[in-house]
């Protein structure tokens, strides 16, 4: 979708006769395949994780990333007007990815208290 976005911007610029709007469509679109790659990341190095838990840093770090990512998802549509039902599953992903990776984190630092 982002991919998209990017490239009908141009048409949007086109068709609107407004280089404002069509920029900002090529911006949102770019921000979205940021957003998605970052979500892919998180997802392989979670996998990744999963197999080895040694291995829970970069995990634990692109869980942070996609959370900051997803508050200021919900914050922008809040103040478009827009809903935030569309964010928040990716929202509640993070979370969950983030207090998974966070307790994978203390249990490998001190294996002794792992329950």
């Amino acid at each position: 979708m982002g991919l998209v976005a990017s490239f009908s911007g141009q048409i949007v610029t086109v068709a609107a006769e407004d280089e404002s709007m069509g920029l900002l469509v090529v911006v949102v679109g770019i921000i979205m395949v940021i957003t998605g790659i970052v979500s892919l990341i998180e997802g392989i190095f979670s996998v990744r994780a999963a197999k080895d838990n040694s291995k829970i840093g970069p995990a634990w770090w692109f869980a942070i990333i996609s959370l900051v990512m997803g508050v200021i998802s919900i914050g922008s549509n809040l103040a478009n007007g827009s809903g935030i039902a569309g964010s928040i599953p990716s929202l509640l992903i993070s979370i969950l990815i983030f207090v998974a990776a966070n307790t994978i984190k203390k249990a490998v630092k001190n294996p002794s208290n792992a329950a």
